[in-house]
C-alpha cells in the first residue's frame, strides 16, 4: 500500500466487517511484526495480514469493505 496520507478514519471506534457487519479486531503478529485483522464472528472468514502498522490494516478494512458494497450492490 503506497497512500501512507490516506485518511485512517476516527480510530477510537471499532471498525465493521465488509462481509457482516460485526466488529472487526486489529492486532499484532509478534513473530512477523505486523498487523492483521479479523472479523470476531463465528462462520465468517473475512481477514487480512502482513500490515506495517495498525492504521494501515485499519485503512484495509475501509477499502475492502468499500470494494465490497461495490461488488454487491
Amino acid at each position: 500500500m503506497t497512500r501512507s496520507r490516506d485518511h485512517a478514519g476516527d480510530m477510537r471506534w471499532g471498525w465493521t466487517c465488509p462481509r457482516c457487519g460485526t466488529d472487526v479486531s486489529v492486532g499484532r503478529d509478534s513473530e512477523t511484526e505486523t498487523f492483521w485483522w479479523k472479523c470476531t464472528e463465528d462462520g465468517c472468514l473475512a481477514v487480512g495480514f502482513g500490515f506495517a502498522s495498525r492504521r494501515r490494516a485499519r485503512i484495509a478494512v475501509r477499502d475492502y469493505r468499500e470494494r465490497y458494497q461495490r461488488i454487491y450492490r
